[in-house]
């Protein structure tokens, strides 16, 4: 089996399984947790600004392997974010002096911000949703959805491992967390109304060259970024773009706007390096399969999060 295992839950979950004499595992998440990765196809992999700004411009002379009606080949397995373990804790980086780098259960791991616009690494909240985001009321009160076996939603499922599946009309990513599943429409057809809502939203997706771009609109807002209790609402419009780099590297960008709780649209971008171990394969992460933290953490007074504290605004 090819996945490699480490734990990515949020404080609440940390806190509650310390002191929770028969607490069992809370959630495993599946990812590459290569935090010793230098460069990744060429590029400098120390800082994501880097790896993007060299990527791109390797981009521009690959010619990546073609699917029968054309198109770049992207099928096959992949695994999201191996440069740096900090993307599950905080979008935004973790610095060597946050407390929860050093706290003796599940420990997070420093690192840098994923952002590369703005200039600053920082997520461009309006003042009322920096004070619910950024381990604020989020990460205090409310119970992380992956914690509480509901998907990571998008961007979160791009950070594990997943299969790309092409077809002319369609393209499905089969991910290994949660048992998520995204089904990607690349034969024009347009989104659904705007009064229907899930946790991946609609994705439409277009040729640009050599680049897909994926259009996601109808989100129901009810996913966090990170481990952090990042977020966006349900007006949020995300544009992915999955560029390969070469034939084992995806330079993978996503570009956030949601007028309900940000200043300005603002982008993250991570390499995605191809499965190549022989025999892989996705395993099987049920997550409620014994899960009996969740309602402990609801009896010690934390919530279940859909979107509560930006609902009303």
């Amino acid at each position: 089996m090819g996945s490699r295992l480490f734990g990515s839950v949020s404080a609440v979950a940390i806190a509650m399984a310390a002191f929770s004499l028969d607490s069992q595992p809370v959630v495993v998440a599946q990812t590459g947790g290569g935090s010793a990765v230098k460069t990744v196809a060429g590029c400098p992999a120390d800082t994501p600004q880097a790896f993007h700004k060299c990527a791109l411009e390797k981009a521009t002379t690959f010619q990546p392997p073609r699917t029968p009606d054309g198109k770049p080949d992207l099928q096959g397995y992949w695994q999201g974010s191996p440069t740096s373990d900090a993307v599950d804790y905080s979008l935004e980086g973790v610095a060597e002096s946050d407390p929860d780098v050093t706290r003796p259960i599940m420990a997070w791991e420093p690192g840098p911000t994923l952002i590369v616009d703005p200039p600053d690494g920082r997520i461009p909240y309006q003042p009322w949703a920096a004070s619910i985001g950024r381990k604020q009321l989020n990460f205090q009160k409310y119970i992380d959805p992956r914690t509480a076996c509901t998907s990571g939603g998008v961007s979160r499922v791009m950070q594990y491992d997943f299969q790309i599946v092409q077809h002319k009309d369609y393209i499905a990513m089969l991910v290994e967390d949660h048992h998520a599943y995204r089904i990607i429409a690349t034969n024009g057809r347009p989104h659904p109304g705007r009064d229907i809502k899930t946790f991946h939203g609609d994705a439409a997706g277009t040729w640009e060259g050599n680049t897909l771009v994926v259009d996601v609109t109808n989100l129901n807002g009810y996913n966090w970024l990170d481990d952090s209790g990042n977020f966006y609402t349900d007006a949020a419009h995300l544009v992915e773009r999955l560029t390969l780099v070469d034939a084992d590297t995806i330079h993978y960008e996503i570009t956030f706007e949601d007028p309900k709780a940000y200043t300005r649209p603002w982008k993250v971008a991570w390499p995605i390096v191809r499965e190549k171990e022989p025999g892989f394969q996705l395993i099987e992460e049920a997550c409620w399969e014994g899960e009996r933290d969740v309602p402990k953490f609801l009896h010690g007074g934390y919530r279940l999060y859909f979107g509560e504290p930006w609902r009303s605004r």
